[in-house]
């Protein structure tokens, strides 16, 4: 019955939204669950709990920060709580997964490939309950799932996956207004990761401009807002306190859950860079006694022009003579929607101040990219603290959307965002993972990066 109730649904007309989310779910899925095992541990456990010399042998199979979280999930299995700086969910979503599948690849990875799977998507759910129309739906389709990024950190046991997800499904109910429910999925979404509460900064400034679109006056549009606000704001708080009260009581972490936020507030306000040699806006170096560090700031991150490094997440070169390539390569890398940031911002903040709000569909994505983005720039610039260019990934749902919205009047800005999608395509196709022989050979074919 519910799976005849499920077609149903997905056959209506204005189902369109989650026939495609289908669709995303399932080709994501597929592809994380093809790669899932690689790389693989080639030592044994008891030599990857404890970094020596502070890092971990390459035989570990780690891709960059699972060896962080994986041994603290190893630890947390032995009932010894660790990794105190951040909130508790996404390990232990990681730690139900290793108990289920074993304390290997698969296990690491399943829950937050599934997960990172289903956040992405919620994008062309959001993406349809926003404007109807399927051409914005299918592009913005394509720019999330074929952003290299995303795809990378959210195939790997880390804890974006997991907080991606509820963030996403907490908007999707938000949109619907369903605060409560909405409420609850972005709580949960604040136990996985700390920086999502920009993004629910951003849902609660775009409900203001609805209401002030409504009203037309301030007064009257915080009346209609501060139920919306504070319903919001207390249900999240008592999943977090519960959430981490829980966890602190389980594994006899902290007397209290205030005493464990606190650690978290303290750990990451210390977490600063001095600058030592400037090259700003872009970035700067910071020089330390064993070396140099690079820290890209934001803008840096959507720049086309000096763009920030790759970073090599996990990389293994391979050469026969003058050949080289790269069999698995986790790339921390932009893709080229990254460069139309600040098109999509520019042109969603002039109509959602030209238009006060009223054009409902460019306020969510001005929204949702000046304050899950936006912040970083005073993190970095007026604060000092250390930022990843993967912190940009909650932008990109509202960014994948944005790009076909705002370029969707005429029949050249249509193909232009085609164009972009198509490229952004073939930049993933590039930059995949996992490669077979028959992929190396034809970007070799091809003169490609491999």
């Amino acid at each position: 019955m519910f799976i005849v109730t499920v077609l149903q649904t997905l056959s209506r007309p204005q189902g369109f939204g989650k026939r495609v989310a289908l669709a995303c779910f399932l080709i994501l899925l597929i592809l994380r669950l093809a790669i899932i095992n690689t790389p693989s541990p080639t030592t044994s456990v008891e030599n990857c709990i404890e970094a020596s010399g502070g890092s971990f042998p390459t035989e570990c199979g780690f891709v960059f920060d699972e060896a962080h979280y994986v041994p603290a999930v190893r630890k947390l299995l032995r009932g010894v709580s660790t990794n105190h700086e951040h909130p508790p969910l996404s390990k232990l979503l990681i730690a139900g997964s290793m108990l289920a599948l074993g304390d290997n690849p698969v296990g690491w990875r399943f829950a937050p490939g599934v997960l990172s799977s289903a956040a992405a998507a919620f994008t062309p759910l959001i993406a349809w309950q926003l404007t109807r129309r399927r051409d914005i739906t299918l592009l913005a389709t394509m720019l999330i799932a074929s952003d290299v990024m995303l795809f990378n950190i959210g195939s790997i046991a880390m804890l974006d996956g997991p907080a991606l997800f509820f963030l996403m499904a907490g908007t999707w109910f938000f949109l619907r207004n369903k605060h409560i429910v909405a409420a609850f999925l972005l709580g949960l979404s604040f136990l996985c990761k700390t920086a999502v509460l920009f993004n629910v900064v951003g849902l609660l400034a775009y409900f203001l401009l609805l209401a002030y679109s409504r009203r037309g006056s301030l007064r009257a549009a915080f009346y209609d807002w501060s139920p919306v606000f504070e319903k919001t704001v207390f249900i999240m708080l008592v999943v977090t306190v519960a959430g981490i009260a829980a966890y602190d009581y389980s594994f006899k972490a902290f007397n209290n859950p205030f005493a464990h936020l606190d650690f978290m507030i303290s750990y990451h306000s210390q977490l600063r860079y001095e600058c030592g040699e400037f090259q700003l806006p872009l970035r700067c170096t910071v020089i330390n006694p064993d070396g140099k560090t690079t820290v890209d700031l934001p803008l840096s991150w959507i720049s086309p022009v000096s763009p920030f490094s790759p970073a090599p997440y996990h990389l293994v070169t391979v050469s026969a003579g003058d050949r080289v390539w790269h069999p698995i390569a986790y790339w921390g890398i932009y893709s080229p929607a990254w460069w139309t940031t600040a098109l999509v911002l520019g042109i969603t903040a002039y109509t959602t101040v030209q238009t006060r709000g009223r054009n409902h569909q460019h306020a969510f994505v001005f929204a949702w990219m000046i304050f899950s983005y936006g912040p970083y720039f005073l993190l970095a610039h007026l604060l000092n603290r250390y930022v990843y260019t993967f912190y940009f990934l909650p932008t990109l749902p509202a960014l994948a959307i944005g790009l076909p919205l705002v370029l969707s009047d005429d029949k050249f800005s249509r193909a232009v965002v085609l164009a972009v999608a198509i490229i952004q395509a073939a930049w993933f196709f590039v930059y995949f993972p996992v490669k077979s022989d028959t992929h190396i050979a034809l970007l070799e074919l091809l003169n490609l990066p491999r």
